[in-house]
């Protein structure tokens, strides 16, 4: 689990579509040494990894799925950030701008993605669940998916929805994204999750108490921006109150 973030502003856009080529490293927090690991998230988390490094591994993509909030942003952040130290270009991809390219019609999709001569070396494909019941966006993944195997590149799809659950979508292109390796990310345990709201709180010069972080963590969701919108709310009241960090104060801050 790590920083939240919309789709970096320095991404340029093409004058066929609202495509975006993010220049890596696109956000410096986005690190694999502040990827805060849970039981859940640590395949996840070793997948993004390997797949990045440079080493020989079994498989050419990767299928992360998982609920919002839990880490999938920061995952393929910094796998880009990363390629991009190494001299690799990668294009990230929002499957809305895809599907509104083959929607308007567009010659070509973001990226040149269907040209053979694209030369992309590693793609990053996100919220995949959008092809659900759109056939033609299916049919664009897969080739898109078979000409990146073609010229060596790999790919890294993100959803909610895990690829042996898609609805509405082909056998042939779910097959595909299970030719790669599959993780899911699951909600974070007690311990990521107090780690995290130190983290953060440590972040903003907040001290929480660990009895006040244990009354927390049966009472707030566990994805990032609940965790975040949680400890900036307390932060704000102790600086209203000029008071450390009590419990009245975080349930007058949250209205528990």
């Amino acid at each position: 689990m790590g920083p939240s973030a919309s789709i970096p502003q320095m991404a340029e856009h093409d004058g066929s579509s609202r495509q975006c080529i993010l220049h890596f490293p696109a956000r410096p927090e986005y690190r694999f040494t502040n990827f805060i690991v849970s039981k859940g998230s640590r395949f996840a988390l070793a997948c993004a990894r390997d797949i990045c490094s440079g080493d020989p591994v079994t498989y050419h993509s990767l299928y992360l799925s998982g609920a919002g909030g839990l880490g999938k942003t920061h995952l393929w952040m910094f796998i880009g950030n990363h390629l991009a130290e190494t001299g690799k270009q990668a294009l990230y991809v929002h499957c809305r701008d895809l599907i509104d390219s083959l929607d308007k019609g567009e010659d070509r999709l973001p990226g040149n993605l269907d040209r053979p001569e694209s030369e992309i070396n590693f793609l990053l494909l996100d919220d995949i669940d959008r092809v659900a019941a759109h056939p033609g966006a299916q049919e664009a993944v897969y080739r898109i998916y078979n000409q990146t195997l073609e010229r060596k590149g790999k790919m890294v799809f993100a959803g909610r929805t895990p690829a042996d659950r898609l609805e509405a979508t082909e056998r042939f292109l779910t097959s595909r994204f299970k030719w790669g390796m599959t993780a899911e990310i699951l909600p974070m345990d007690d311990e990521a999750t107090a780690q995290l709201i130190h983290k953060l709180a440590e972040d903003v010069s907040l001290d929480v108490p660990d009895k006040i972080v244990a009354y927390l963590l049966k009472r707030i969701p566990r994805d990032f921006q609940s965790v975040k919108n949680a400890v900036t709310g307390i932060n704000e009241e102790s600086l209203r109150q000029k008071h450390k960090v009590t419990l009245p104060l975080i349930k007058t801050a949250l209205g528990l």
